[in-house]
């Protein structure tokens, strides 16, 4: 058995521990939807450059658009960033270390 896997089983039965994996896991979630948001409105904005307009937006709007899913990104990284402390500070000193 992998050791994650059995980390996360054994936290899992803790009520504590399986609060704080739900919380990251659902950061993690709303992160990677966001990513593939702003996946969608880079290609719009290639498209729309090459086009004209992409799903019927023009330019404009899909960088308007791109602007608030950046924004809201930079957001969840930081959040992110901030709930895996502990493994990110881990994970340098082994990078670095």
């Amino acid at each position: 058995m992998d050791p994650m896997e059995k980390m996360f089983d054994e936290a899992a039965k803790n009520p504590k521990m399986r609060k704080k994996i739900k919380v990251k896991a659902m950061l993690s979630l709303i992160l990677f939807v966001v990513f593939l948001l702003a996946l969608f409105t880079a290609i719009g904005m290639l498209w729309a450059t090459k086009n004209g307009t992409f799903l019927g937006m023009t330019k404009a709007q899909i960088f308007a658009i791109r602007t608030k899913v950046a924004l809201i990104m930079n957001i969840l990284i930081i959040a992110h960033i901030i709930v895996n402390r502990k493994v990110f500070i881990k994970e340098l000193k082994v990078l670095f270390g």
